[in-house]
Formats: C-alpha cells, structure tokens, sequence
C-alpha cells in the first residue's frame, strides 16, 4: 500500500518507544504523517528517539514513565490528554522479561512483569479508550508475543502475561466494534531488539541463546513497525510474524504434535527446567 502521509497529523501514542520495536514504530509512523507521543522508562533512549522522529520532520513530545508504576501511567495518560489532545492510536509496546523456569521465578518476578506488562497496558488503555468511544474513532494496538499463542517454557511468567493480553485483545475488540474503535494484536516471535535491557534472567543458557542468536534466526524490529502500521491503516486484528509461527498453526491443528515440537526446541536451546524452587535471596544471574 501506498504509505505516503497515510496518518497525517494523527495523533499516536507509543509505549516502550525508546528502543526495539517500539522506537522502530515511532519512526514508520512519523514517516506516515503522524504526530507522536512517545514513553518509556529509559529518559536517554527515549530523548534520541525523541530526535529521530524532528529529524524525520515529525512532531513529538516524550514522556519518562515506569509502565509498572499506576501513578506514572495515570500521569501519563492526563498529559496526553491535556496537552495533545484525544489519542488516535494508541500502541501498548513497553514489556519486560523474566528468563526463568516456574520453579525459580520469584513472587517479586512476578508481580513485576504483571505489572508492566499487563497493569501497564490495561490501565492506560482504560484511560485513552473513553474518549475514542465517544468520538467513535480510534484504534488500540497490544503488542503481544507468540508466547502468548504459544506456551514458552524457561520464560513461563513473560508468556502468561502475553496470553492474557492475546484474551484482553480479543474481548476488548469484540466490546468496541460497534464503537467505531479499532484493535489489532500483534504476535512476534524473537524480534533482534535490546530487549535484555529489560529482562531479568535466572538460566545463563538461555540468556546466551537470546543475546547470540544464529544468524539467520529473527525479525528485525523495522519488520514488525512495517507490519504494525500496515495493520492499523488497513483495520486488521491479527498480525502473527517470524518462523515460530509455524508451532501456532500445528497446535490448532495438533496440540500433542506441538508440544512435542516445542520441547525438542526447549531442549536444544538449552533451557531446562528448574528443579530448586526459587528462595527469598535468590537473585538473577548477569
């Protein structure tokens, strides 16, 4: 499609937007016309995102925030609002990560990546989707994961938080088509991203697998923004990327085959499981 100006002087708001697909999202839809808010935890990452988009000739206003925190979202959300006005589209990519099998995530671990990646989410859209309703215009973007169509072992609490946005899309969109308000899903597989950054890990193997993939193994995070934009403007509900996607297909099809599948991969990955349960000092290796 033709992406020339294709959300001119609308206003979109993106979360996790100060690296990986988030920043890469800013900057596609800044070339699409679009004014942007940009938020992230990371104030220098956020600020040089912040410097792409007036490079690209774009106009934008970046916010630090903890997506974990209610009251640094609430805050975010009423200065959106106040200063910019209703959000066009509203983009929920902030994320974090927890590498660790079940047995040794910890209740802080947990309440954690709850609390970014699905509070955080949650919370702002309740904010922003108000006034789309009432203007009966406006689209909501979860980015998700296909950990959340697929169960992925050694990141058990990253991929329960991912399947409950994948059921929060899929009801929300069902609530607001008669609202005029838009929804897409988006499920990546393993995006070449900084996403370590945010990710805790308890497994050195796995960690090693995910900073050094193989070569050929990973989207690029331009991929994905492409993908992500084309699905708004076209009012899609579902984009699904990357090889992994295969494993999503054979469970509809064979739930028993993908799991088999899924566990021969897990093991040649290196990721295991975790026989020692996680203990009030445990801490994540580096």
């Amino acid at each position: 499609m033709n992406i020339t100006r294709s959300f001119d002087r609308r206003h979109i708001l993106v979360t996790g937007a100060a690296s990986g697909i988030g920043r890469a999202t800013a900057l596609e839809f800044a070339k699409r016309g679009a004014r942007l808010a940009l938020a992230d935890i990371d104030a220098a990452g956020l600020e040089a995102a912040a410097e792409s988009v007036r490079t690209l000739g774009g106009e934008v206003s970046a916010h630090t925030v903890d997506m974990g925190k209610p009251d640094e979202v609430d805050a975010l959300a009423s200065r959106v609002l106040r200063d910019h006005g209703p959000v066009d589209v509203l983009v929920n990519n902030a994320g974090v990560a927890v590498v660790a099998p079940f047995m040794r995530t910890t209740e802080v671990d947990w309440q954690w990546v709850f609390s970014v990646n699905l509070w955080g989410p949650l919370r702002l859209t309740r904010h922003l989707l108000r006034p789309m309703i009432e203007r009966g215009a406006g689209h909501v973007v979860m980015v998700a994961s296909l950990a959340g169509l697929i169960g992925a072992p050694g990141l058990v609490a990253y991929s329960t938080t991912k399947f409950a946005l994948v059921g929060l899309t899929e009801a929300l969109r069902l609530e607001v088509a008669d609202a005029g308000v838009g929804v897409t899903l988006v499920c990546p597989g393993f995006v070449r991203t900084h996403f370590a950054k945010s990710s805790r890990y308890y497994n050195s193997d796995f960690r090693r697998f995910l900073d050094e993939p193989p070569s050929w193994y990973g989207l690029a995070k331009e991929r994905v923004a492409t993908e992500l934009c084309d699905a708004v403007a076209e009012k899609r509900p579902l984009v699904v990327l990357g090889p992994e996607k295969l494993g999503w297909w054979l469970k509809r099809f064979s739930p028993e085959a993908a799991f088999n599948v899924t566990r021969w991969a897990a093991r040649r990955a290196r990721i295991g499981v975790s026989t020692g349960v996680a203990s009030k000092g445990d801490a994540p290796c580096t």
